[in-house]
């Protein structure tokens, strides 16, 4: 498995050939912020470029997704591709990495590029020709090809934040306002997938179903130059904040039992958790495209501290389940939709694993190793000028004691001569 480490890596990875190159990635705000980089960059390199992108409610459509994807590659001509965000198929890889093998063979260089996991079936795409790299967060894919050329301006880093921040991506944490999180994932997140073809409305946005919905939005961005500051804007005026379900909060946890609207169940578990202050939501949803119902455990994005908790639980609870997501942010899917009905009792075992865990003792890392050795030293003198104190007030006292002790002796001394002189 490949991991971006360093600016050079990225800048081994620029293409070089003469053929177009196509851009295929996911259809969430993470992965259209990740194609608008990459589209933008590649442009203004001079490069021949397409791009594809689709989100669809019916299965039967190309939708780009790890399922419709191979239907996609095999459906390319001659082209270098670069697939961006958009997992290896956790249910059936097989079909998918066969196609992006057979494309690196016969029709163009491949790069694929993801921060969700999977290195077993990374490593067996860079075995057979495919550039497979797994980048630690979803800030630095979301600017991996800028970085290819040198590229990162204004434009593609606020539209990076915009999409890291949708994806919950806590690298990028202290580079955005709460203002700006919330208007993102309460808002802007839910116009996009609620109100898509009112934005495009808004934004003047022409239709070309060759590039698929998501693809005409990118490509109108780019070649607009459309800024995060307007699509913010017109997010507002098409979509009202994410409703909240009917929910109950335990000490650690708050859950719903109601699926939200559909693409949403993410951000709903994020607002449960700022509405209530929980640590955890759980919330069900249901995926049209796999005809699949799965239950969403997550914690507030900026909360480091119980996510180790959070996948202790759902490993030791949900072995065997298929489980997706981001660290401290699991989806498990669930066997039936009758399942949801056990959202409660689950919401009150992760309650009681909270509260246990949360009182045993646990090793805190600083951030720091020289911190560490500074706060160290700092107490050692400390303590040593205080010994230093205690020495001397102690040595002082025992003069004291000895100077007592010497009158004693010297009183005894007086009297036993006394009591001598009189029986004399």
């Amino acid at each position: 498995m490949i991991i971006f480490k360093n600016r050079q890596t990225i800048l081994n990875m620029r293409m070089s050939t003469p053929k177009s190159i196509t851009i295929l990635c996911d259809t969430d705000l993470h992965g259209m912020s990740c194609g608008i980089t990459a589209l933008y960059t590649l442009l203004n390199q001079g490069f021949n470029v397409n791009i594809y992108s689709h989100f669809s409610t019916n299965i039967n459509e190309p939708a780009t997704t790890p399922i419709g994807l191979a239907n996609v590659v095999e459906n390319l001509g001659m082209t270098d591709l670069i697939i961006l965000d958009i997992p290896v198929d956790v249910r059936n890889p097989k079909r998918y990495i066969d196609v992006l093998i057979n494309h690196a063979q016969y029709k163009g260089r491949v790069i694929w590029m993801d921060h969700h996991g999977h290195s077993q079936w990374i490593d067996v795409l860079n075995r057979s020709g495919v550039m497979a790299i797994m980048f630690g967060s979803s800030y630095d894919l979301s600017l991996a090809v800028p970085r290819m050329y040198n590229r990162v301006d204004s434009f593609v880093e606020k539209w990076a934040l915009l999409g890291s921040v949708a994806d919950f991506d806590t690298s990028i944490a202290n580079k955005v306002s709460r203002e700006f999180e919330e208007i993102v994932c309460d808002v802007v997140d839910s116009a996009y997938k609620q109100s898509l073809q009112q934005i495009k409305q808004q934004l003047n946005i022409p239709s070309n179903p060759s590039m698929g919905n998501i693809g005409e939005l990118i490509h109108g961005i780019v070649t607009r130059r459309i800024e995060t500051e307007q699509f913010i804007e017109v997010c507002k005026q098409v979509a009202k904040p994410i409703p909240l379900p009917q929910y109950t909060t335990l000490n650690n946890v708050v859950y719903t039992t109601q699926i939200p609207q559909s693409g949403l169940a993410w951000k709903t578990a994020w607002k449960l958790c700022c509405i209530s202050q929980s640590k955890v939501a759980i919330v069900p949803t249901f995926n049209p495209r796999t005809n699949q119902y799965a239950i969403i455990i997550a914690t507030y994005w900026r909360n480091e501290e119980d996510k180790t908790i959070i996948e202790e639980f759902i490993r030791q609870k949900f072995t065997g389940r298929q489980i997706v997501g981001h660290f401290g942010a699991r989806s498990v899917a669930l066997f039936s939709q009758n399942e949801i009905n056990e959202i409660p009792n689950i919401a009150r075992e992760l309650d009681e694993y909270i509260t246990a865990k949360a009182y045993t003792p646990r090793v805190t890392h600083l951030i720091s190793d020289s911190y560490v050795a500074k706060a160290i030293a700092e107490d050692f003198k400390a303590i040593l000028k205080e010994l230093k104190e205690i020495h001397k007030q102690m040595t002082e006292m025992y003069r004291e004691y000895l100077e007592l002790k010497r009158r004693q002796v010297e009183l005894l001394e007086k009297s036993t001569e006394r009591e001598r002189t009189r029986y004399d």
